[in-house]
């Protein structure tokens, strides 16, 4: 019998290996194709991590120092967001950026997630004013238990395995003991925690939904979200009385004050710049672990520029929430039809049971029925 020859693959004019005779396309370099964006997709998503970790960090011990110099937690968020906008709106005008100009949809669908926002920082920045940044880093620190109930109810994941449920019972407990050796605790200051827990929670599972309604770049996203927060900030610095009370004794203004304002304002951009591309990248659930974590070079940073921090046995809580952190990981997404139906939550009870909006046509007709 003779042979049956099969003819030599060739090069392409581009360097990439054409089908032979036999129309097999050569796997070799599509799986280095794979291994290569595997490799860039790890490594960027590290890269947003580190970036997110560092302006995070910082920007949580400069916010603390400036209101507690300038206890006027509404006015700070006013100048944050304002000065937000306005070095947006210059990179855009220079050409160095592109920013998407605000519009009455993008308003509508991104209102939800403004409101939470503001709710949030506003909440913290009164944290911060009456308690030690380690209540903060506390009450951070519990935003991943409530998240990983509320993804399995509402974003279709698992319940956390065997090591990520005793890291979370770790980091309830390690909380727990905080705020029994709490030395500075006060009704006011644990009344902002629990409204940080719930804007915290609500912002993150809004956040996730609105990025995918609203295709924009990151600038735009934080551009948006930075002028329509403007006008809640006024609103509340406002009805709190903050404009009479700027040249009160105990606000200090001096150079020292206003320029870690200013660069609480820088970092306010890079921190909301981050927080996009790392929602982007990981999931809620997991953002505010590593939003937890870093708050650990908080802590150092804290504990060495003054003497305005908890007591050794509040600190070893908190180096305990810390570690319990570092062990959870964040559970899968469950499997389509066998557990969750976007329909439905938990998946007995329908989602129009909680007021929560069902699927339309159009995301019936792109996703399927079992989603």
């Amino acid at each position: 019998m003779a042979e049956t020859s099969k003819a030599p693959r060739q090069l392409g004019g581009d360097g990439k290996v054409l089908e032979g005779d036999d129309g097999e396309p050569d796997g070799g370099n599509e799986d280095s194709n794979n291994a290569s964006t595997y490799l860039w997709r790890n490594t960027r998503v590290t890269g947003i991590i580190l970036v997110y970790c560092a302006i995070g960090s910082q920007l949580s011990v400069v916010n603390k120092v400036v209101v507690t110099f300038i206890p006027l937690p509404n006015t700070i968020l006013f100048a944050q967001f304002s000065a937000t906008t306005a070095m947006l709106l210059l990179a855009h005008g220079t050409g160095a950026i592109e920013v998407e100009p605000l519009t009455w949809r993008i308003a509508s669908i991104f209102t939800p997630l403004v409101i939470t926002f503001f709710a949030l920082l506003y909440a913290g920045m009164e944290v911060m004013k009456y308690a030690p940044l380690e209540t903060f880093i506390t009450v951070k620190s519990m935003t991943p238990v409530l998240f990983c109930v509320c993804e399995y109810l509402f974003l279709g994941r698992s319940l956390p395995n065997l090591r990520s449920a005793a890291a979370l019972v770790g980091i309830v407990l390690g909380a727990a003991q905080y705020v029994k050796v709490d030395a500075f605790a006060s009704t006011k200051a644990y009344m902002f925690c629990a409204v940080f827990l719930v804007a915290a929670v609500s912002e993150g599972l809004v956040a996730k939904t609105t990025i995918e309604k609203v295709k924009l770049n990151n600038w735009s996203r934080s551009y948006n979200i930075n002028v329509l927060s403007m006008p809640l900030a006024l609103a509340q610095l406002l009805m709190m009385g903050e404009h009479g009370q700027a040249f009160e004794a105990k606000v200090q203004w001096s150079t020292k004050t206003i320029s870690l304002l200013v660069a609480s304002c820088v970092m306010g951009l890079g921190m909301s710049v981050a927080t996009m591309w790392i929602r982007e990248a990981i999931s809620a659930t997991s953002v505010s672990v590593v939003a937890t974590c870093n708050k650990f070079i908080s802590e150092l940073v804290n504990w060495v520029i003054w003497n305005k921090h908890t007591t050794a046995d509040g600190l070893w809580a908190v180096l305990v929430i810390m570690v319990c952190g570092i062990f959870y990981e964040q559970a899968p997404l469950r499997v389509k039809g066998q557990g969750y139906v976007r329909e439905e939550v938990c998946p007995c009870l329908p989602r129009s049971w909680l007021g929560l909006p069902g699927r339309s046509k159009r995301e019936v007709d792109r996703y399927g029925a079992n989603i």
